[in-house]
């Protein structure tokens, strides 16, 4: 008698070790069939352990035959969630200290100040070439405050565009003013002496080499080019400004941090359903083994468990990755 209720003691023991494995397994996968896996398996467990009449054995062999199997696989998968847990946490976190680190970078350029600098300027050196159209001056012109600005931000902001896209801005049948400085449309530079030169930049543009600032009269929905390499100004056409961007130039900087912040959103998600997702087998096996343990009749049936066949024994087999 004594030696049979130490082995009862024992196997209980054993049975309670196996339920807290259980339940820090369904703490950690959140999972509804793993839920009734662990109430399932308690249940039987306060059978044995609330009624000394029932073959104690029998308690061991289920273990024996079903949770050790079930426990295995998900310790396995566990781990292997754990590792792509800590794999998705650290690249959001790194993403996050890029973001900051770009943002403080974007915030000290404050381009779009600049980009207003850059038009008040042009607006300015635009005048004065009208007056030497005017006047007829052929004397020296400044473009360098103009050219500096291009050469300083291009790399970073300037949106680049194709050939073909280039090409179809660049091809010109126009009536010019020029002279050794600069090429004139004749029709937009007496727009912009009309409306007094108050024009506001829109958007920069780089081909290869070939470098495009795009102008806005602030009046106006008119738009024209300026070829900073060429020195040469004239009238956007309509039909041409619909096939290009002429959005606001982004930083690449810019581009970089909106990527990053997506990334961070669908790595978010994925880190809140990482745990309860289960590969496609692995559901299969759960919720065949849960009706299994459900259906049985394990007061009456137990005693036969090792000739049934055992559904846990192909959770060993799954490749989990």
């Amino acid at each position: 008698m004594q030696e049979e209720e130490e082995r009862f003691v024992q196997i209980i023991k054993d049975s309670n070790r196996k339920l807290v494995i259980l339940e820090l397994l369904s703490n950690f996968f959140s999972h509804k069939d793993f839920v009734g896996v662990l109430i399932k398996t308690r249940i039987i467990h306060a059978l044995f352990e609330n009624n000394k009449t029932l073959d104690i054995n029998k308690l061991e062999l289920f273990h024996i035959q079903f949770t050790s199997s079930f426990i295995e696989l998900f310790q396995k998968l566990k781990k292997s969630k754990e590792q792509q847990y800590l794999l998705i946490s650290d690249e959001i976190y790194i993403n996050e200290d890029m973001i900051i680190k770009l943002e403080s970078e974007i915030g000290e350029s404050g381009f779009a100040e600049k980009a207003k600098a850059h038009a008040k300027n042009m607006s300015g050196k635009i005048e004065e070439l009208y007056g030497m159209f005017a006047n007829e001056s052929s004397d020296f012109f400044n473009w360098n405050e103009i050219i500096s600005f291009s050469d300083r931000v291009k790399q970073e902001y300037y949106r680049e565009i194709t050939v073909e896209e280039y090409e179809k801005i660049a091809s010109l049948d126009k009536k010019w003013y020029e002279n050794k400085q600069v090429k004139f449309e004749k029709k937009l530079l007496g727009r912009l002496n009309i409306l007094k030169f108050k024009i506001k930049f829109l958007c920069g543009l780089v081909c290869n080499n070939e470098v495009i600032e795009v102008f806005e009269f602030r009046d106006t929905n008119d738009r024209f080019i300026f070829l900073v390499n060429e020195k040469v100004f004239y009238f956007l056409e309509e039909s041409t400004a619909k096939e290009l961007n002429l959005a606001k130039n982004d930083s690449v900087k810019g581009e970089i941090i909106t990527q990053l912040k997506e990334k961070n959103t669908a790595l978010t998600v994925e880190l809140s359903t990482i745990k309860t997702s289960f590969p496609e087998n692995v559901n299969g096996v759960l919720g065949e083994y849960l009706n299994k343990i459900s259906s049985i009749d394990f007061i009456e049936d137990l005693q036969n468990v090792d000739e049934q066949t055992n559904i846990l024994k192909t959770m060993l087999n799954i490749n989990i990755k």
